[in-house]
């Protein structure tokens, strides 16, 4: 396992790192490294059956 995010975009575990971003090569996108650790702060919200 190499740490890196998937794809926010295809899905695909086969990114890697390019400087500031992390780049796709399946798909081609690229996304910045501060916008996925914040993607990762907002994907960690637990909520039970009353909200």
């Amino acid at each position: 396992m190499s740490g890196l995010p998937k794809c926010p975009k295809c899905g695909s575990e086969f990114t890697y790192e390019d400087g500031d971003n992390y780049v796709c090569p399946e798909c081609g996108h690229e996304w910045s490294k501060n916008a996925a650790a914040e993607a990762g702060e907002q994907a960690k919200v637990f909520k039970d059956a009353f909200g």
